[in-house]
């Protein structure tokens, strides 16, 4: 049987496990996680240029900012 998990534990935890992929792809070279940081502030202006009618650009936006000063130090490779 699943436990059932609260849903702002699943989010935060989404959030955790979406971190850690995405600078962990960026430390293998696979992606740049400067790009998919930049893609998701876009994603967030886009949905403010069309109204936002679900009311996710902040949370979008937040995600992004979560990500960006969470991002290690670029200067040194062995910190990704």
């Amino acid at each position: 049987m699943t436990t059932k998990i609260p849903g702002d534990r699943l989010v935060l935890a989404m959030i955790s496990v979406l971190r850690t992929l995405i600078f962990d792809l960026s430390r293998k070279g696979i992606i740049d996680a400067d790009e998919f940081i930049l893609m998701v502030q876009q994603t967030a202006i886009t949905h403010r240029e069309a109204g936002d009618p679900h009311n996710l650009a902040d949370a979008i936006h937040a995600l992004s900012t979560h990500l960006q000063e969470s991002l290690p130090d670029h200067s040194d490779p062995s910190s990704l």
